[in-house]
């Protein structure tokens, strides 16, 4: 059973990770930014916090126990590798502030995720 969970984890993060690396790609999305009480708000950055926080989500949905240390440390590890990746894929760069962006989502995500009941359909 543990190896299924974790097979589950892997290959979701893999998908994932995957999905947001291509899937902009194929789709020249231009992010706005607008200003609000004097800051700049890139919608870039909480597309990122939003897609790692339904990341978080959705492994909870698959029965993985998003409240375990290790799933933690495994998401974090995922989306700083989301971002060192595009240093190797043409016409994308490596972003400090996505990376932050990406690590504040899997942290909202894991305090939200701890939080959501899923109903055992058994």
């Amino acid at each position: 059973m543990r190896l299924r969970r974790f097979t589950i984890l892997f290959l979701t993060l893999a998908l994932w990770v995957t999905a947001i690396l291509v899937i902009p790609t194929l789709l020249p999305i231009n992010f706005p930014k607008f200003k609000c009480l004097g800051i700049t708000i890139h919608t870039d950055y909480l597309v990122h916090v939003v897609l790692f926080v339904l990341l978080v989500i959705s492994l909870k949905i698959v029965g993985i126990k998003t409240s375990s240390i290790g799933v933690l440390i495994l998401l974090l590890v995922a989306s700083a590798l989301a971002e060192v990746w595009q240093l190797y894929i043409p016409h994308r760069t490596f972003n400090t502030y996505d990376l932050i962006s990406n690590i504040i989502g899997v942290i909202i995500g894991y305090g939200v995720g701890g939080r959501v009941k899923i109903k055992d359909k058994g």
